[in-house]
């Protein structure tokens, strides 16, 4: 049997296994280590199996992962979403749809201390979700509203998913950070525009909230929200300016985060345990992923399926925005139906090459793809960050979750659709960059 049959053959099984429930890493495992081994035998399959788990994890790049994730965990713990919400709630608290306004601005700003979208999604909906139902906003466009905002930390740096779209491809991690910048404040602002012309329509959504606001007060909460402003400057100021590296800015936020849990939260040593060990499970859920993925790509690598796939997308007697089309549709279906990490291990060594090949900037085509993951986790019928908040508000079915999401997944497609035509949104920044 030839060498690309067992591939094709290959990726069927693991796309079977899926479609069984077995997890994503170890039928990705699975397949790799059998894939391989009929390949180029048991004894080379076997070396495979033992050595590239660790090597593969054993990275230095691989370090900011842990270290992002305990920045959002630490600076959960120091309540800085807490303090972010009370001061977006006094400055747009009496537009219509204040507090959904205010849950979409702390959840864009929290994503420049969490590189999770999953953990913010969590944490916004545990902050922000009662305080909106207390004050009449709608059950479903107050669950809808956190599930999507909580995937933006994707997009605003720092974001996991950025990390290693940069480790699959080679991509500069610096620029990647940086680009996600100003895609991520415009997604924000698409969603505040869509509540605001749904609220005006239907006030009953969001009642306006009572009680005067004066501006001594608005201006009195914004001391309260300097620990933020002190991560974001740091992390993407020092990336920005090429003061040091994405890894350092990972180890000087997560420090910098513990500093102000320390100072905010001093009393409570337990929960800075509580979030050494989050980021500990979620670094090692990762990482596990990521070890069955390499073993896999080894796999894929010695068929030649990546390397043939791209020579014929690029050969292909069509436009290549017409390709490219096609793969975000590609990845707008897979991810209602793949974990997007593993869809990002199995599919960007084949896609990417080709994409290059076909002239688009591999940075802009970073960030679609993070687009795609951001979108992955609103996606019916499994997007995980429905789930999330499923668990959390126990007084709401998942259907009603779907349908307070549905508004926001047509605006992530609509600004994704402004990211395909218009690429500067997300290589401005990059190209002005001090340290490339």
């Amino acid at each position: 049997m030839e060498t690309e049959t067992i591939g094709w053959i290959g990726l069927g099984a693991m796309l079977l296994l899926i479609i069984l429930r077995v997890p994503v890493a170890y039928s990705m495992a699975a397949v790799g280590f059998v894939g391989y081994a009929a390949v180029s035998g048991l004894k080379p399959a076997l070396n495979i199996i033992g050595l590239v788990p660790y090597s593969s994890i054993a990275s230095y790049g691989f370090s900011v992962v842990p270290l992002f994730l305990l920045m959002g965990s630490f600076a959960a713990k120091a309540g800085l979403v807490e303090d972010l919400f009370k001061m977006a709630r006094l400055w747009v608290g009496k537009i219509p749809g204040g507090l959904v306004h205010a849950t979409i601005i702390t959840g864009s700003a929290y994503g420049a201390a969490s590189g999770s979208g999953i953990a913010a999604t969590s944490v916004l909906t545990t902050v922000c979700v009662p305080d909106m139902r207390r004050s009449g906003v709608d059950k479903v466009l107050a669950c809808g509203t956190v599930a999507a905002v909580g995937p933006i930390a994707q997009m605003i740096p720092p974001s996991i998913n950025m990390v290693i779209f940069c480790i699959i491809t080679g991509a500069s991690l610096g620029k990647m950070l940086i680009a996600g910048i100003l895609p991520g404040l415009l997604l924000a602002l698409g969603f505040i525009v869509m509540v605001y012309i749904r609220v005006k329509r239907n006030p009953n959504l969001a009642p306006l909230l009572t009680g005067e606001v004066t501006w001594k007060e608005r201006f009195a909460s914004l001391k309260n929200i300097w620990g933020i402003g002190i991560l974001g400057i740091v992390v993407l100021g020092g990336i920005y300016s090429g003061l040091f590296t994405p890894t350092e800015a990972g180890a000087i936020g997560a420090f910098a985060a513990f500093l102000l849990a320390i100072l905010t939260k001093s009393q409570r040593w337990r929960e800075l345990g509580e979030s050494l060990l989050d980021a500990a499970k979620v670094t090692a859920m990762i990482f596990t992923i990521i070890a069955c993925a390499f073993i896999f790509g080894y796999f894929l690598t010695i068929t030649r399926i990546p390397s043939n796939v791209a020579s014929f997308i690029t050969e292909l007697d069509v436009p290549p925005t017409v390709i490219l089309f096609a793969v975000m549709l590609m990845y707008l279906i897979l991810g209602m139906f793949v974990d997007i990490i593993a869809a990002f291990f199995i599919t960007l060594p084949i896609i990417f090459p080709a994409m290059v090949n076909l002239g688009f900037d591999p940075i802009w085509f970073g960030i679609l793809i993070i687009m795609q993951g951001e979108m992955a986790l609103i996606s019916p019928p499994f997007g995980i960050s429905l789930f999330v908040v499923k668990g959390i508000v126990q007084d709401i079915t998942m259907n009603e979750i779907i349908r307070g999401i549905i508004p926001f997944f047509i605006v992530d497609l609509v600004v994704l659709a402004l990211y395909i035509i218009f690429p500067q949104i997300a290589l401005y920044l990059p190209n002005m960059m001090l340290g490339k």
